[in-house]
């Protein structure tokens, strides 16, 4: 009893701990290491997993998040190690910031460069690939602007924070596309949805089902851009459209829409 009252608030095990002096350089080694494989990692991870923030700031609140929380309800974790923790990421931040002011190189890797995913309403397959990106995610940030069908997109970019920006052509300008409202938001399409090439009808003017690209069935060969075999009638507005929904029996070719 005599013992722990002894021991209570001694501030050199509050702010020390039992470590001997020589840790602290063990501290800032482990932080450093630390620092730059979360920031590895989180790169690695991709752009949709970390939402609306940057690798960069992610890395920052790990880091920052990890040193300040520990010692508000570990009694064995010195709060003079802790300071010193958050003060090196502090200044590695700083550190890093000028060095990406100061080479653009650097500045790519931390925060990355948006990345074009749709262009002229076909979707950049090896871009969303490279992107990590599923078909349904990129389809639910295209709808949240406003976005009902690919030929009303002109360019769609996935920028460093994970969201998407899409520069939408004039209405009097939109071609028919490919819809992305469910259930055509899915990789692989709902029986009777869908066409193969030698059941389209010449009049009428089909998008691939996976890549969005658009044409008539002017001869029964696959997409001449993903060399897919699945076709989907193109739609100026799936919402309203009656050429989006398949016939009776899964006749082919559905009720199209002509080229405009």
């Amino acid at each position: 009893m005599g013992e722990t009252a002894q021991h209570s608030f001694d501030l050199y095990r509050i702010f020390l701990g039992d470590q001997p002096p020589g840790f602290f350089l063990e501290i800032m080694f482990r932080t450093v290491v630390m620092y730059l494989y979360v920031l590895l990692l989180l790169r690695l991870v991709g752009k949709r997993g970390m939402g609306q923030l940057s690798p960069f700031e992610f890395t920052i609140i790990i880091a920052l998040g990890s040193a300040v929380g520990d010692p508000m309800f570990y009694p064995e974790v010195p709060l003079l190690h802790c300071l010193a923790v958050a003060t090196l990421v502090v200044a590695l931040t700083r550190f890093v910031t000028y060095l990406s002011n100061r080479w653009e190189s650097v500045e790519d890797f931390l925060e990355g460069q948006p990345c074009c995913v749709v262009e002229d309403g076909v979707l950049n397959l090896e871009s969303i690939d490279a992107e990590r990106f599923s078909r349904e995610e990129l389809f639910m940030l295209l709808r949240e602007k406003g976005v009902s069908q690919l030929g009303q997109v002109r360019r769609a970019y996935v920028e460093p924070s994970g969201g998407v920006s899409a520069f939408r052509w004039p209405e009097d300008r939109a071609r028919p596309g490919l819809p992305v409202i469910p259930p055509y938001d899915e990789w692989t399409p709902a029986p009777g949805i869908t066409v193969s090439s030698t059941a389209r009808r010449s009049a009428v003017l089909y998008a691939c089902w996976k890549c969005g690209h658009s044409e008539h069935a002017s001869n029964a060969q696959p997409c001449s851009r993903c060399q897919s075999d699945d076709w989907i009638v193109a739609t100026r507005d799936p919402l309203d459209d009656a050429s989006t929904q398949p016939l009776p029996g899964n006749a082919p070719g559905g009720i199209g829409a002509e080229a405009g």
